[in-house]
């Protein structure tokens, strides 16, 4: 019985990747094979031997019609071999999804079925002349495209052996010797066949595998590079030679102003595709200008980039000064690739990469100024102690005054380009706020009555202890700084919310931060208070960040005596 060849295998998915688990030479059923081609042609196999089964059946009934009767040698055991067949034939495909993980037993099963069936209907048909080494031939071929090597060659000797036998059989009963030759040439006929066969399907199956692996390369490269534009902060836009466009990721799409590049017919896409095809159009001149003596040079320009300046209205309907730069593939007339690039970002990284100098231009400078400034204080202060002229003795302290005032942004400029690594510390909340709260009353002359404390849970500070030293301490000189003079103005809270986060607020009953000036509250050198640096909040929130800590401004609510409200959220354990 001849089967098709098994089809292409089907797409693999992540687990099947690597070299079929057959030995080299052989072909056989692999974890791939189990699921793939191999059962396939297996049912295919199946289902012409139901075919062959009810061919050979349908002899029966004709067997008196002509000459017919004189063929078989043995009606009545040809009609009982050919129902039995028929039987197997339909049990085997029915039951075929139910054994195929045991692939090559089944398969040994229904290859040794034909060739005994075959045989034995041979016999009964009147031996090797009746034409029954044809379909052994055929059943041969159609197990050894899927079978290993050496099952191939099993597989051919059982049908030599008994094609052997039913010539040894014959000449006993009297038959002419010569048809022991003809069972030979169709023992070599059988070999032959099924090495032949076997040989190109492994072929095939090598190729199939190789296709395989190279396919799920491919998809695998298709997903990251895929993933990869779709991450890009630039914007990329594959355009076919026909101006169609192919693929566009999320950027792009945004600087366009349209989800689906190639169904948007919006003015941006169309200053896109204009400019695209001026830039076609000079490549083609360049390329056709250089001619036959200029070979190197046009493939030199059929790689080179050319960029264009276009005026986009983005999402949103924003201007946008975009630069695009068209990237010519290798191969004539493909694909080109278009990358975008806003204008607004690039001076933004440039803006950011001049603070960036001008930051640590600022932390140079700041050290070298600590230094003649104490100098000046001590001298100031020197001279202070001898001038008994009011006038002198003013202009002293207005010195003092703002060398103090250089000195703490100095500090600052120092303490933001110095921050240290925070160590993570369980802070103590009631001994340490209590401290803290007396130091700084005491440094800073203020009344302690101002200042209220309430710890209302039990849970430490997870918080490096010199930083939130320096976070409340600027937030406590902010707040004493515009709360009123009333008892418990300004209120320092640790507790634990309903939702079991942790907080640290610091509060007081001044007017609090308007609307418009708290999303730039904590901007470096933002500040409302003409003696202040701006660099407070900042440092604050820096150091809050380094200890993987929350800083946030809350406004109080309407009628509540505290209306501005700093909020400190720590880790928890």
């Amino acid at each position: 019985m001849s089967a098709p060849a098994p089809p292409g295998p089907e797409v693999a998915g992540p687990e099947v990747a690597g070299p079929a688990a057959t030995a080299p030479g052989t072909v056989g059923p692999d974890a791939a094979s189990v699921h793939g081609a191999y059962p396939v042609a297996l049912r295919w196999l199946a289902t012409s031997r139901v075919a062959v089964a009810l061919l050979v059946l349908a002899f029966v009934p004709l067997q008196d019609v002509g000459r017919l009767a004189t063929r078989l040698a043995d009606p009545v055991l040809f009609e009982r071999i050919a129902v039995l067949y028929l039987l197997a034939a339909i049990l085997y495909l029915s039951t075929l999804g139910r054994f195929v993980a045991r692939f090559q037993a089944l398969l040994a099963v229904h290859a040794l079925t034909d060739v005994v069936a075959l045989s034995l209907l041979m016999h009964a048909a009147g031996g090797l002349q009746s034409g029954f080494v044809a379909l052994l031939v055929a059943a041969l071929a159609g197990a050894a495209v899927v079978a290993t090597r050496r099952m191939a060659a099993v597989f051919a000797a059982t049908a030599t052996l008994a094609s052997l036998a039913e010539a040894a059989w014959s000449v006993l009963r009297g038959g002419d010797g010569a048809v022991i030759t003809e069972a030979g040439l169709a023992g070599i006929v059988f070999f032959a066949t099924a090495m032949v066969v076997n040989w190109l399907a492994i072929r095939l199956h090598a190729q199939e595998e190789l296709a395989r692996r190279r396919g799920d390369d491919l998809r695998r490269q298709h997903a990251v590079t895929s993933r990869v534009v779709a991450e890009l902060e630039q914007g990329v836009v594959v355009i076919g030679a026909d101006g169609s466009v192919r693929g566009v990721n999320p950027a792009a799409s945004a600087l366009l102003g349209g989800d689906d590049g190639a169904a948007a017919a919006g003015p941006s896409w169309s200053e896109l595709r204009r400019a695209y095809v001026r830039w076609r159009a000079g490549a083609a001149g360049a390329a056709g200008a250089a001619g036959a003596a200029g070979a190197e040079r046009a493939a030199a320009a059929a790689g080179a980039r050319d960029e264009a300046e276009l005026d986009l209205r983005a999402r949103g309907g924003e201007q946008a000064r975009v630069r695009a730069r068209f990237l010519k593939t290798d191969e004539t007339g493909g694909d080109a690739v278009v990358i975008l690039e806003d204008r607004r970002r690039l001076e933004e990284r440039a803006q950011q990469l001049k603070l960036a100098s001008m930051g640590r231009l600022s932390a140079s400078i700041a050290h070298e100024v600590h230094n003649p400034l104490a100098a000046i204080r001590h001298a100031n202060g020197l001279l202070a102690e001898r001038l008994d002229d009011p006038a002198l003795a003013r202009l002293a302290r207005i010195v003092e005054d703002n060398t103090l005032r250089i000195d703490r942004i100095v500090t600052d400029v120092l303490s933001i380009a110095r921050r240290e690594r925070a160590a993570a510390e369980a802070v103590e909340p009631a001994l340490f706020l209590g401290a803290l709260v007396a130091e700084f009353c005491a440094a800073a002359g203020a009344d302690a009555q101002r200042v209220a404390l309430s710890i209302d849970s039990a849970q430490p500070i997870r918080f490096d202890s010199d930083h939130l030293r320096q976070v409340l301490l600027n937030l406590l000189g902010n707040a004493l700084r515009h709360a009123s003079r009333n008892e418990g103005a300004v209120r320092i809270e640790w507790r634990e919310r309903a939702d079991h986060r942790l907080e640290l607020r610091v509060c007081d009953d001044g007017p609090g931060l308007p609307t418009e000036m708290r999303e730039h509250a904590f901007e470096p050198f933002f500040t409302t208070d003409s003696r202040g640096t701006g660099l407070g909040l900042y440092l604050a929130r820096e150091l809050c960040v380094a200890n993987d800590a929350l800083l946030r401004y809350e406004a109080g609510e309407p009628g509540a005596r505290h209306r501005s409200v700093f909020v400190i959220e720590p880790q928890r354990d």
